[in-house]
């Protein structure tokens, strides 16, 4: 499906929006970063598509990001290919990105990226080679209790399905290095509509949800013997309506470099500080994308090249056991005191759910 990953991108980009405006107070410079150009995106040994998403924090204080556009994105490796990006726009309208089709990375190319501004700005992300990619051998649910504090102070215990990553520590290890990221796709039946006369037909939407947790899952497979287990949990989602059918976890193992790892590890360590005077103060974490006309005001976010295997795994409510069995799931009825006389909106057009597409993801089984 050719937006699958597209919402994925979204909150991506919005994790790194958020990460890279946090920063200590200016009380004499409000917001002056509000035109910087952040930049995100990924280009994969996959055949794609593969995107990239420009835009500028604006002001950041009220979370208000500017999609950059009309610029012109050329990818380069050092065999002498060129590819440039087609500028796009979601389905719903929402936001804007740039796209490229059918081009698969290889394993010991060195890729660039150029960005050319219509205001004559360039920036050049700095040369990644495409890693060789490890394999994820697997990937396991399981339903576990979240156990947290609510605003009242009361222990509170929610059930959740935690997704789990395995693979094996290839024997070349030293020097390479593997992220992970989440997502889950349900299914979402409308009601049939029995109050018109001539009823349309009855629509399915798959819903696409991020999974990952906010700390960013990262290993160096340096530190592990050739062949040995590498175990790390992912991600985790709430057990809730999105089980009542069939829902797929879908596990992305990016094979990164070193740079693209330590990268990923200061994000994590700012969004996810442990809360005491020896945290680290916040600050912007600047990627690998330099402005060339402006050295000193280089663009945040990061250009990754990475290679990507993935591993998906279905499953639904009453399969994580019977402790985590949800048996009032709020499922669509009925409501004759409205019109449409549907007790939810969502439930009389499903497309009205965030992330949603009629589009069946063509790995669906």
């Amino acid at each position: 499906m050719q937006y699958k990953l597209i919402p994925v991108l979204y909150t991506l980009v919005a994790l790194l929006l958020l990460a890279n405006c946090v920063r200590e107070a200016d009380f004499f410079q409000k917001n002056a970063d509000k035109s910087t150009l952040v930049v995100s995106g990924v280009f994969t040994d996959g055949p794609g598509p593969h995107t990239i998403r420009l835009t500028r924090p604006g002001d950041s204080n009220k979370q208000s990001f500017e999609a950059v556009r009309n610029a012109v994105i050329t990818l380069s490796d050092d065999a002498g290919n060129q590819y440039n990006y087609q500028e796009m726009v979601s389905a719903d309208g929402e936001y804007w990105f740039y796209q490229l089709d059918n081009v698969q990375g290889m394993a010991g190319l060195t890729y660039t990226l150029e960005i050319k501004l219509p205001g004559g700005e360039v920036y050049r992300s700095k040369p990644e080679k495409m890693p060789v990619r490890v394999p994820i051998d697997s990937i396991q649910v399981r339903g576990e209790w979240f156990v947290s504090t609510n605003a009242n102070g009361a222990i509170v215990q929610e059930p959740f399905a935690y997704v789990y990553a395995y693979s094996t520590a290839p024997a070349q290890s030293s020097g390479r290095y593997v992220r992970w990221n989440a997502e889950t796709v349900h299914i979402f039946n409308e009601l049939p509509k029995i109050y018109i006369p001539i009823p349309p037909p009855q629509k399915q939407c798959f819903i696409t949800n991020r999974v990952s947790d906010q700390q960013v899952p990262l290993a160096d497979l340096g530190i592990y013997q050739p062949g040995a287990a590498i175990y790390k949990n992912v991600g985790k989602k709430k057990i809730d309506n999105a089980f009542e059918h069939r829902i797929c976890f879908s596990v992305y193992q990016h094979t990164t470099s070193r740079a693209t790892y330590e990268y990923w590890e200061k994000i994590s360590q700012l969004i996810s500080p442990t809360g005491t005077i020896f945290d680290v103060p916040p600050s912007r974490v600047f990627g690998n994308v330099e402005n060339i006309g402006d050295p000193g005001n280089p663009a945040l976010g990061y250009f990754e090249v990475s290679a990507v295997d993935t591993a998906r795994v279905y499953t639904r409510n009453g399969l994580l056991g019977s402790e985590f069995l949800l048996q009032d799931l709020p499922n669509c009825e009925y409501d004759w005191s409205k019109w449409p006389p549907v007790n939810y909106p969502e439930c009389d057009n499903c497309l009205l759910i965030p992330a949603s597409s009629l589009q069946k993801p063509d790995w669906w089984e």
